[in-house]
């Protein structure tokens, strides 16, 4: 199984969340709809997302692997999603 350094350092630059979906979701959490986001702050929440994700899927080959499994399923996202949870909280 390849590292998680691997895995995520080769793809680093091919995933980028639109900025569209960033804005929107910035809406979901604000009070004031007229709060806007600047390019860094874009750049910044994008960084989040993305190491957010990436720890989801690792972690969730992780558990198919230890369950001796190739591949990953709902199931490895839902057994790994209340610890990953605490950690991020």
């Amino acid at each position: 199984m390849d590292s998680y350094e691997d895995i995520f350092e080769r793809k680093k630059s091919a995933v980028k969340f639109k900025e569209g979906l960033i804005h929107e979701l910035m809406k979901l959490y604000t009070t004031n709809h007229k709060t806007k986001i600047g390019n860094e702050g874009l750049t910044a929440v994008n960084e989040i997302m993305l190491k957010f994700l990436n720890e989801i899927v690792w972690r969730a080959m992780n558990q198919a692997h230890n369950e001796g499994l190739n591949n990953v399923n709902l199931d490895h996202i839902e057994k790994i999603l209340p610890q990953l949870l605490l950690d991020f909280a």
